[in-house]
């Protein structure tokens, strides 16, 4: 009976032993973990570690818990811990999930931590420890991933940066019109329409000796009639109006008035538009609805529509008096040439005398060939002399362009605070320094207010890690950042076209990952040839991991 109760004790302190902490460190190595993908990668600037756990059965003691602390060790030993994950036993409290002692058990962990440079060659370590009341004990640790995958972090700044635009133009034609009235179905042209003072403000246009660029005739009738009475009286009134033009410009010595090619002619027969605009600033009661029956009858013949006005009897006075006695005339529009400098004159006084410039002038000698050496110095000046926020942000494009985001970003907060804060362009290129910064949210806001281009939204994106997306903005395009885009989406037959080492070396990658030790062989050593730093970058880059023992890359980076 003694030896019954002794072996009783026995059995207890075994059973209890052996489900304890030191049968759980004993038995550590039968608990498996996956991490998915086998390699790290980068996406959108980030390390994502996606685990899953499995504990065997009869392993988890009950009562005990057990954390579990992901941890990133760098080439260079710098640790970079993730956050860890509490498990407890059936009988435990305080974990996040259970692990029952019978079955044994699962669980997932997922989390992610901005990507490092010493990251490449690292190795993900889980270190747990395992707590069973006032006793603990060490863990492992286990190695479940070597190295990280960062493809995605070889984003080139080539955003397009956004040059104001300087609002000058080469050739710029300034108008005069004068307008006749006609009387109802009539054409011909009164006495009195003849001294109206839109034609002596025809001719104190002409007397400005401005170069002509064209006579515009154009004339048109009150839509209350038939389309063919409408069409035949804006035509009648067209040619006389003509004759009359012809008359009075050579009467009054407008330039090319002489040349019958200046002349442009133009019979819009009913004019609706006019009459929907005329009745719609009208004082006329009945304008909504006159509106509104117009409207809903716009895909009618002119004829059903000249009836449907006819109908309107009950405000037919109102629509002669405000309206259709309007809609009867004929336009005379004298089209000038502005009288410009030359592209000389401003190239010389941009440098020598740039006050004579107007702010317009400028800007645009500084975009001008023959200013290119000088175009920083010209928008100093304009900032001088104007405190143009154009010139602000085409500075900072200057240095956005050499790289110097400080200065830009000085420039930008320049033109912002000087009129450009919803230019545009100033958005733009704010939005481009955050991206640079990896600010991607707020360059994501600035670019959607800009309504910046689709490149510019590509490499954003692609920045991201949402590749998709980054593949439909770069839509045709064989571009550095386009191809590794389409790579990283899963198109490893994507190919860059850019004569650059960076390039050659991407087109290594798509090999590398496709298989394909042609294109993978040829392009590395090209990029090699380019430069030197990537030989030393390939001997690294885990995209190469299944080829270094290859002969060819052997040779290519001894």
């Amino acid at each position: 009976m003694r030896n019954n109760k002794l072996f009783l004790f026995l059995t207890i302190v075994m059973s209890f032993f052996g489900c304890g902490l030191e049968k759980m460190a004993s038995d550590y190595d039968k608990v498996t973990y996956e991490q998915t993908p086998t390699v790290l990668e980068v996406h959108g600037g980030d390390v994502v570690v996606d685990l899953k756990g499995s504990f065997p059965e009869k392993y988890f003691a009950k009562k005990a818990t057990v954390e579990i602390i992901p941890v990133i060790i760098g080439e260079d030993g710098v640790e970079t811990k993730l956050k860890s994950v509490i498990l407890q036993g059936e009988q435990a409290t305080g974990g996040e999930e259970t692990i029952f002692f019978e079955s044994g058990g699962d669980f997932t962990y997922s989390d992610k931590i901005k990507y490092k440079e010493g990251m490449i060659n690292s190795s993900l370590e889980l270190r747990a420890l395992a707590t069973l009341e006032d006793d603990n004990k060490i863990l492992g640790p286990v190695i479940i991933a070597k190295g990280v995958v960062a493809t995605s972090m070889r984003v080139e700044n080539d955003e397009i940066v956004a040059v104001a635009n300087h609002g000058y133009k080469e050739v710029e034609t300034i108008s005069e019109t004068a307008t006749i009235y006609f009387l109802v179905n009539k054409s011909n042209i009164r006495t009195t329409e003849k001294s109206d003072e839109d034609v002596q403000k025809l001719k104190n246009f002409i007397e400005l000796g401005y170069k002509t660029e064209s006579f515009v005739i154009k004339s048109s009738s009150s839509p209350e009639g038939t389309e063919k009475i409408n069409t035949e009286l804006s035509d009648n009134r067209q040619n006389s109006t003509l004759t009359y033009a012809k008359y009075l410009l050579k009467k009054l010595k407008a330039e090319g008035s002489f040349n019958d090619d200046h002349y442009k002619l133009s019979s819009a027969g009913a004019d609706w538009e006019g009459f929907n605009n005329l009745v719609k600033n009208s004082s006329i009661l009945e304008k909504s609805t006159i509106l509104s029956l117009t409207d809903r009858n716009k895909e009618k013949s002119q004829k059903e529509k000249g009836e449907l006005l006819q109908d309107m009897a009950q405000v037919y006075d109102a629509l002669e008096n405000d309206v259709l006695q309007y809609l009867r005339k004929s336009e005379i529009t004298i089209n000038s040439y502005k009288p410009k400098k030359t592209r000389e004159e401003i190239v010389l006084l941009s440098t020598t005398n740039p006050s004579e410039l107007s702010v317009e002038e400028l800007l645009y000698s500084a975009t001008l060939k023959e200013n290119s050496s000088r175009s920083l110095e010209i928008y100093n000046t304009i900032v001088e002399l104007h405190n143009d926020w154009r010139a602000y942000n085409n500075i900072a494009v200057f240095y956005l362009s050499a790289g110097n985001l400080d200065k830009a970003l000085e420039n930008l907060n320049q033109a912002k605070e000087n009129g450009g804060a919803n230019e545009s362009s100033v958005l733009t290129n704010f939005g481009i320094i955050a991206s640079w910064n990896g600010e991607l949210n707020k360059a994501q806001k600035l670019f959607d207010k800009a309504n910046t281009g689709n490149y510019n939204k590509g490499n954003l994106n692609l920045r991201r890690g949402d590749y998709r997306s980054a593949c439909r903005y770069y839509r045709g395009q064989d571009t550095y950042n386009a191809t590794l885009a389409s790579i990283l989406y899963g198109n490893n037959n994507s190919t860059c076209s850019e004569n650059t080492a960076a390039c050659y070396y991407l087109n290594a990658i798509a090999g590398a990952r496709s298989g394909n030790t042609t294109m993978l062989f040829k392009n590395l050593e090209k990029a090699i040839q380019e430069s030197e730093m990537y030989k030393n970058e390939s001997l690294k880059d885990l995209e190469f991991l299944n080829y270094r023992d290859h002969e060819k890359f052997i040779s290519l980076t001894k």
